[in-house]
């Protein structure tokens, strides 16, 4: 994964992303969207070929790399739980 933050202010964020797709993103946005000064959160893909991606945080109250870092957090935590819950880790 390559990350190339073009846009960054205390309150919003644009980031290419290259070497992610739908799989990564969606979830990443979703958790976004579940964290309290998370105003939006989107991402897109402009052509199924180029393999790069980006990444659009508004927010209020949490700065959006935070925000970016908080979320991964929650993915992680959350597959931790579904591994658990398989029994493969202990």
């Amino acid at each position: 994964m390559e990350i190339k933050i073009t846009e960054l202010d205390d309150k919003y964020a644009r980031i290419k992303i290259r070497g992610e797709d739908h799989t990564f993103l969606n979830l990443l946005q979703h958790f976004l969207l579940e964290l309290d000064g998370v105003i939006m959160a989107k991402y897109d893909v402009p052509h199924p070929l180029i393999d790069e991606a980006e990444l659009i945080i508004k927010t209020d109250g949490i700065s959006p790399i935070d925000a970016i870092k908080k979320a991964n957090e929650l993915i992680v935590k959350e597959c931790d739980e579904v591994l658990k819950a398989l029994n493969l880790l202990e």
